[in-house]
């Protein structure tokens, strides 16, 4: 493949020489020259990836297995420094577990980032309104987006993962709720793509209304947002307690973000 697009630069290089050099091609000297192609340039891997997650426990460490540092996975420090990381994330509401250590290493295998920065400020047990004025998880993404701007951080993604909480909210409102809190944070910090991961199952609750206005809310390339993955089909043998996850459970969710940033990527 890059011998073929190699042979092909070095075709249009040499026909433009020659077209140049007989004053045109044919329409007179006032014709525009034929320039070289430039050959195609591949934007990955990223030197970086920044990602901001929102969302309640299971985005935020309240999972079974801890895992230790990986290369080039960091994590952005309660300080706003960027540094190695590993579970339980310094912003994570719990001691625990995450997905965040395993997908940082697929998507650096995978070759989309050489280097990935993970900012998990998730609040465990939180419904939706709960990230508006007002609630009680305001303060903390207040404060993260404080810290953001001072820094001057820009995020290639931003995830949210959350849902199950809000079970028996209509699709409505938690369509309207979301849109705010995603246009609130918006206008403070600069972040190229939305991901919207489907959750509204745990402990044996499993609310459809919320999956489809997930699902809606996922659907606005327009407002760069985009879905993620279902949390929805991981059955209890992914989970400790028919709603957090075990470590198969936190594999396979690093695999299914993996995915979706591939898809939204596209």
């Amino acid at each position: 493949m890059k011998n073929t697009r190699v042979i092909k630069y070095l075709t249009m290089l040499f026909f433009g020489f020659n077209v140049a050099s007989c004053g045109g091609g044919g329409g007179g000297g006032d014709n525009p020259v034929p320039q070289p192609v430039s050959p195609p340039i591949s934007i990955y891997p990223l030197p970086e990836m920044k990602i901001l997650v929102i969302g309640q426990s299971i985005s935020s460490n309240c999972n079974e297995h801890v895992y230790g540092p990986a290369n080039n996975v960091f994590q952005v420090g309660k300080n706003g420094e960027i540094k190695a990381a590993a579970d339980p994330f310094e912003w994570a509401d719990c001691g625990k577990g995450a997905m965040w250590m395993p997908l940082g290493k697929q998507l650096i295998d995978a070759g989309i980032a050489k280097k990935v920065v993970f900012m998990p400020i998730g609040v465990g047990g939180t419904k939706v309104e709960d990230w508006q004025e007002g609630g009680r998880a305001f303060a903390k993404l207040n404060s993260a987006i404080s810290l953001i701007k001072a820094k001057g951080i820009n995020f290639d993604f931003a995830f949210w993962h959350q849902g199950s909480s809000d079970a028996g909210t209509g699709k409505a409102v938690y369509t309207q709720k979301l849109g705010a809190v995603l246009d609130y944070v918006d206008a403070k910090v600069t972040i190229t793509r939305w991901l919207i991961a489907i959750h509204s199952r745990c402990n044996g609750v499993y609310d459809r209304d919320i999956e489809a206005a997930q699902l809606l809310v996922g659907n606005r390339p327009d407002l760069r947002r985009y879905s993620g993955p279902n949390n929805n089909l991981l059955g209890d043998e992914y989970r400790i307690d028919t709603c957090h996850l075990n470590e198969k459970g936190q594999e396979k969710m690093a695999s299914m973000w993996l995915d979706s940033v591939k898809s939204a990527l596209k």
